[in-house]
């Protein structure tokens, strides 16, 4: 495979550290630029096992980041769910909100937003954690105020050095987290204000659903209905939730449950973040797909304006590097000419925009994967070349008739068009009926 396209596959490396017991150890962190230079992203898969407090004092990103809270058993996020997460947002610091998450949960924290402290104050079951910062680099900023005098200070992978060794760089080896006997005097942090934590006694949980977007929408079909938790039903909860604003509600999404028939390969329910579908303003797209059985996916298509990250790991997020499967990749520098590599270890692999890539064989499966692509957009959308017998005898008197006429037509798909192949007034919601039944809709069509 060509240099170009080799230095966009990344093999993660097991992390072995010291956080805690509280926390599963090896983790796998892909940390963007350092791995894959010129990468748009961070993410971490963490295992958490035990409550903490995990952040102290609130602090923003130059940024957009996501927080995905999940059960630790895939696919069905839900069933192992068991946590209680308190979680603290807002435009500035006097009007954070707490956010009691009790249930598989996504939160967008917009660019400059604070936020934290972040509590995990009950994990009776093992959880997913992934922090998904929008940038190469990971960095945050905080406000200190030593007797009135305040001022912005910022930390970050460009000048981020270890806390115990200033002569080193942090590597989150979290030596410092489990041991804070051995920290330094921290600095006086600005105080902060909670605008809705006493006081409140109700709160609606409809999250950032379009009612007409839904799974249960009309908008939508395949999917049973999905509703969110009352948060009188939550067990074992040990504070009351408060309302939050309607900016706030924006930003939190309890995840849908999506029962899918995409075949025995890909086994229901899934959890997709689907963007600008759930969630107003997204600017971000993720499934949590395993895979079970060798299959083939998509043609050779290019995404525009945005960079797209696919992981290949494997499926108990407590043991991702249990990996035994070999899966064959394509990029290219048009369709006609397609190079491929074989992967056979947890790979991060970043796709630029207007890059040609796919198919994607998965071929050996000796033992399930963990599929996720994360698109860095909140509209998923994919541009296929279109073949010389799909084109229209228009097109094609068209093109012989102009000495310009373009001698490539080119096809778009996305989450704004993507209409259900049994039903056209229905939006596609890629619940895979017609990945089990291609016939039904061939015949009929």
């Amino acid at each position: 495979m060509q240099e170009k396209y080799e230095k966009l596959f990344y093999e993660l490396e097991p992390q072995e550290t010291n956080w805690g017991d509280w926390c599963h150890s090896p983790q796998a962190y892909f940390r963007g630029d350092k791995d894959i230079p010129g990468a748009g992203m961070n993410v971490g898969f963490q295992v958490f096992k035990a409550p903490v407090l995990l952040e102290r004092e609130p602090h923003f990103h130059r940024e957009d980041e996501y927080l995905v809270f999940l059960g630790g058993k895939l696919p069905d996020v839900f069933d192992s769910w068991d946590a209680e997460v308190h979680f603290y947002m807002g435009e500035s610091l006097d009007k954070l909100e707490k956010i009691v998450i009790t249930e598989p949960t996504i939160v967008k924290v917009p660019k400059g937003w604070w936020h934290c402290p972040l509590n995990f104050v009950r994990i009776d079951k093992p959880m997913l954690f992934q922090a998904v910062l929008l940038a190469g680099k990971f960095g945050s900023v905080k406000l200190i105020d030593e007797g009135g005098r305040r001022q912005l200070v910022y930390a970050g992978d460009e000048l981020n050095i270890c806390t115990l060794d200033p002569a080193k760089d942090c590597d989150y080896c979290g030596t410092c987290f489990s041991h804070p006997e051995r920290l330094p005097e921290r600095p006086p942090f600005a105080k902060w204000t909670v605008i809705n934590e006493d006081g409140v006694d109700s709160y609606t949980d409809k999250g950032a659903y379009d009612p007409s977007k839904s799974p249960m929408g009309s908008d939508c079909v395949m999917f049973p209905g999905f509703k969110s938790k009352a948060y009188s039903d939550a067990a074992k909860l040990k504070a009351e939730k408060p309302a939050l604003t309607p900016e706030i509600t924006k930003c939190v999404l309890a995840c849908p449950k999506e029962e899918t028939s995409w075949g025995a390969w890909c086994p229901s329910p899934q959890f997709y973040f689907r963007g600008e579908i759930y969630m107003e303003n997204a600017t971000y797209h993720v499934g949590y797909q395993i895979f079970t059985a060798a299959n083939d996916m998509e043609d050779p298509h290019i995404h525009s304006g945005a960079e797209e990250y696919i992981f290949f790991m494997g499926a108990d997020p407590m043991n991702i590097f249990d990996f035994d499967a070999e899966i064959e990749m394509f990029f290219g520098d048009d369709p006609e000419h397609m190079e491929s590599k074989l992967i056979t270890k947890p790979t991060v692999v970043r796709i630029p925009p207007n890059v040609w890539h796919c198919p994607i064989l998965f071929r050996k499966m000796n033992k399930p994967i963990l599929f996720q692509a994360a698109w860095l957009n909140g509209t998923w959308g994919t541009i296929v070349q279109a073949k010389e017998e799909e084109l229209t005898e228009e097109q094609k008197a068209e093109r012989a008739a102009r000495p310009f006429a373009r001698t490539r037509t080119y096809n778009y798909m996305g989450d704004d068009i993507r209409k259900c192949k049994y039903d056209e007034r229905k939006r596609c919601n890629i619940c895979g009926a017609c990945f089990r039944k291609p016939e039904e809709y061939l015949t009929e069509g």
